[in-house]
């Protein structure tokens, strides 16, 4: 998870949720670990015979095993940093996203452009929800910060956004 991070500056805010590259390390060892099933079950036992029940079995399970080993490295390859980026000199919003996989990829509005900006709850099947920054523009495009577990996180940050965009001191302690 890409927690995000705001950084103010006199006439500039960024909400940064960078997938830092410890977390892509261990993503990539992760995905080693799967691999052992095929070499234990397949390599390993030397087979005699391929049409055996067994064998199609074994098989499917090293086909799962191997399936988890290339989603997992996926994730440390293509997991997203993004960042938001609000200038009132510019008078732009941006928002861009960058992974070793892929190249940055931005888009940038004008401040006047922005339509809203909102904490959303994203509901998992086992376990808490997470939250995120959704900002909305006028052409319809939607742009999500990275998530946190933590609902008030989400919360201070919309708060800092709404008021740096109200024109009001963004180093005000009532945030």
């Amino acid at each position: 998870m890409s927690h995000p991070e705001l950084i103010e500056r006199a006439n500039r805010l960024e909400i940064r949720s960078p997938m830092r590259t410890g977390m892509r390390v261990v993503l990539a060892v992760l995905a080693l670990f799967p691999l052992l099933a095929p070499y234990e079950l397949l390599v390993r036992v030397e087979w005699q015979q391929y049409m055996h029940p067994a064998f199609f079995f074994v098989a499917s399970i090293s086909a799962g095993a191997m399936a988890l080993s290339a989603f997992l490295l996926f994730a440390a390859i293509a997991g997203l940093s993004s960042q938001m980026v609000f200038d009132k000199v510019a008078e732009t919003f941006t928002y861009s996203a960058k992974a070793p996989a892929i190249r940055r990829i931005g888009q940038t509005h004008p401040l006047s452009e922005v339509r809203g900006v909102e904490v959303v709850v994203r509901d998992w099947s086992d376990g808490a929800p997470t939250y995120h920054l959704r900002v909305s523009v006028a052409d319809g495009a939607v742009f999500e910060s990275g998530s946190s577990w933590s609902r008030e996180e989400i919360e201070s940050i919309r708060a800092h956004v709404q008021q740096f965009l109200a024109g009001d001191d963004p180093s005000c302690a009532a945030c």
